[in-house]
């Protein structure tokens, strides 16, 4: 007591005043409660007008106050308790929330009494208890299951969709007698495509886990379909791009080990399926969403790369030339041939074939990639001093396993190898190099070329020994194609030496003027005379055309007023009459598929160029001319353009710095400085670049018979003796296009 009058004395005079007065109310209200014998009232239900404020709390006396009042209400819950009544109130007053009123002795509230119903105290819901953290796991694992299904229920529908626009746009599939008669044995079975396909190519038990690409189902391909689409890319594609192995991969292998390959196999070969001509379109679409599907995925494996070569090499037609994407897909081929390590030698774990495999993918890889190189002055993606390139020269003989097309390959990447030398010489990729003087590129030009026709010379007698052992035709072919290649390599280094050859120095005996004439006139006349004959040029691949083409465009430019001096009224007449023969050629239906073909594109391109130099048999001038605005006089011989839809036109001689078009193209393999007075740009980069910007090209031309315009022809141009080995084949029976 004195500690807390102690206390009380450090405080001000009105707080103390008011804990003072705060402590007599109370007790005088409890005195009060005591002389009436009233029953404590809960603290709730004090008096409003007694202070309730509280400065300070005095535990000692405060605690033995909740006591009483606690002890209080424990006496009536045990009373009411006793007396039978319901803690709580019962279902009926709880219902129109009301307090159950109970008479003295009776165990009803009143309203149960009233209305004669049972007087049940409303239980409360039992709470569910809490998941457990497992439980929790277990039910998001469930969520995210259900909605990985709809999201692939979603990626079904789209698919559907992509497809059934893909049919709309395609043309109808065929279902006449011949296919009915072919797949006679399919419908008597009761047999869907996917169902006979799946029951011809199971290997093991089990065939109904197998599910075969989508292609099989939405092009009707029945197990005679896909035989036969195997069969013609062996024999009308592979032999022109030799990548794969027809004992190595075969359809009952590709279809489950490998869909992306299969897909393309089959789509690209039934470009020439003559029993199914509307199926390629439709198939190629396949083809194209199994890529983007591979790319985005991120498959990889040899498989997958051999499909993106062979999509590159034979691309869909498009409507401009600048749609094609072919060195996109050239492009991830040989990345991906890089991660998977093709350009090493193979691991020892593989066996014959699966080496063999890896390593032609890889030589093809180089081959497209400098090819590529070559043609748009573009810096290549892989190195000159490649480890396989390197040491591929008698790599067609390291295997008994080895195919007939492997020689060829090793031919060809002989050759890239003197160009990528070549490049390096001419510091095509290091602008910031000393350039060259004129003098030094025309020689090494002329060296160059030199080069190429002594490794041609040594890869033919190689052919001549290959083919005695193999005597097929398509090796035949495959030996004119690589001499053809050769031709026009040649005319790409030598027409980089006759742009830097200045005019005063440009002269009918100039050696850099009589070897391009001379190689120009070669490539066309390799095609005219020994590959169209054999029936196999309609197959070829789409750069072959490109070669020939621009061989012929150069002659075509050389009647211009600048350069007409250099050739006499003998020569431009055979000029005129091995580039009409060749735009024949390009444009007859023996070649050229349809309209949107590559060759029929290119003879339209030859035939608009001649038309604007007023060249043709008829109203041949020796004198020469330039009239943009003429036509041929006898139009009705070959289908022309109109002479300002397709032409090779001049640069300017001094380049302006302000214009991409200046710098866009030099360098490279075909790059070069324009100097002199010279105002044409004769490299392949220009001409690339020009064919690739023409406009949608006209219909297809009408069928010309070539029997009739080539007995009037003087075929009696100048040709170097050949060997034996590229004369043409005879062709079997079972060899010859029908």
């Amino acid at each position: 007591m004195l500690n807390v009058f102690g206390f009380l004395q450090f405080l001000p005079v009105p707080l103390l005043i008011g804990v003072i007065l705060n402590k007599l109310g109370q007790i005088i209200y409890l005195s009060i409660q005591q002389s009436h014998s009233v029953e404590a009232l809960p603290p709730t239900d004090m008096p409003s007008q007694i202070p309730n404020t509280k400065l300070f709390q005095f535990t000692a006396e405060d605690d033995a106050e909740s006591v009483d009042m606690s002890d209080d209400t424990d006496v009536r819950r045990r009373s009411r308790a006793q007396a039978g009544k319901p803690s709580g109130a019962c279902v009926d007053c709880k219902s129109v929330k009301v307090r159950c009123e109970f008479e003295p002795g009776e165990k009803k509230c009143r309203r149960c009494q009233t209305k004669n119903l049972p007087c049940h105290p409303r239980e409360r819901k039992k709470r569910k208890p809490a998941d457990t953290h497992e439980q929790l796991q277990e039910r998001s694992h469930e969520q995210d299951i259900h909605i990985r299904n709809l999201l692939h229920q979603y990626d079904q529908l789209r698919a559907e969709q992509k497809i059934h626009q893909w049919m709309s746009r395609a043309p109808p599939l065929r279902n006449d007698a011949m296919n009915l008669q072919q797949h006679i044995k399919w419908f008597h079975k009761g047999k869907t495509p996917e169902v006979a396909v799946i029951s011809y190519f199971s290997t093991g038990p089990g065939p109904q886990q197998l599910v075969p690409p989508e292609m099989v189902k939405h092009c009707a391909l029945y197990p005679e379909d896909i035989i036969e689409l195997f069969s013609i890319f062996f024999t009308r594609v592979n032999p022109y791009f030799s990548i794969l192995d027809k004992d190595y991969h075969t359809p009952q292998k590709l279809i489950w080990s490998s869909p992306f390959l299969f897909t393309v196999v089959c789509a690209v070969s039934s470009r020439y399926y003559t029993d199914r001509p509307e199926l390629y379109q439709l198939a190629m679409e396949f083809a194209r969403d199994f890529a983007g599907k591979a790319l985005v995925e991120g498959y990889r494996s040899v498989d997958v790369c051999q499909a993106y070569l062979i999509m590159a090499v034979y691309p869909v037609p498009k409507k401009k030339w600048a749609e094609d994407r072919s060195w996109l897909l050239m492009g991830v081929a040989i990345r991906m041939a890089i991660e998977l390590e093709l350009n090493q030698p193979a691991p020892p774990m593989c066996d014959g074939r699966e080496s063999l495999n890896r390593t032609r993918t890889w030589l093809n890889c180089y081959c497209v990639d400098g090819s590529h190189a070559i043609q748009f002055g573009k810096m290549p993606m892989l190195r000159l001093d490649d480890y396989l390139a390197r040491n591929s020269r008698d790599w067609y003989r390291s295997s008994p396993l080895n195919t007939p097309f492997d020689v060829h390959l090793c031919a060809y990447v002989q050759m890239i190898l003197h160009m990528a030398k070549w490049r390096a010489y001419i510091h095509a990729d290091d602008p910031t190099a000393r350039p060259l003087e004129s003098e030094e590129i025309i020689s090494a030009a002329i060296a160059t070329q030199e080069t190429l026709s002594r490794e041609m010379d040594a890869w033919g007698e190689i052919y001549a020994t290959e083919l005695s052992f193999l005597p097929l035709p398509i090796c035949g072919y495959r030996g004119n194609t690589t001499q053809m290649i050769t031709s026009y390599l040649r005319l790409v280094v030598l027409l980089v030496g006759f742009q830097h050859t200045k005019q005063e120095d440009l002269r009918r005996d100039s050696e850099v003027v009589v070897k391009s004439i001379e190689v120009a006139r070669t490539t066309i006349q390799i095609l005219v005379e020994r590959l169209y004959p054999t029936g196999y040029l309609r197959y070829a691949m789409e750069a072959h055309f490109l070669f020939v083409s621009f061989a012929a465009a150069f002659l075509i430019n050389l009647f211009r007023p600048r350069f007409v001096d250099l050739l006499d009224d003998h020569l431009q007449r055979e000029i005129i009459i091995s580039v009409t023969r060749l735009i024949t050629i390009l444009g007859s239906n023996d070649v050229a598929l349809d309209g949107r073909h590559t060759p029929a594109l290119y003879s339209r391109f030859l035939s608009s160029l001649m038309a604007r130099h007023n060249l043709g048999l008829d109203n041949f001038d020796p004198s020469g001319g330039d009239d943009s605005n003429s036509r041929p006089s006898n139009p009705q011989d070959r289908y022309t353009t109109p002479p300002d839809g397709f032409y090779w036109p001049d640069v300017r001689s001094i380049p302006d710095k302000s214009s991409d078009d200046s710098s866009e193209f030099s360098g490279g393999f075909g790059g070069h400085q324009l100097q002199g007075e010279i105002e044409m740009d004769f490299s392949l980069s220009h001409f690339i670049k020009i064919v690739t910007s023409q406009p949608t090209p006209p219909p297809p031309p009408p069928p010309v018979d070539l029997t009739q315009t080539w007995d009037t022809w003087d075929l009696n141009t100048i040709i170097p003796q050949q060997p034996a080995w590229i004369e043409p084949v005879p062709i079997p029976a079972i060899w010859r296009v029908v």
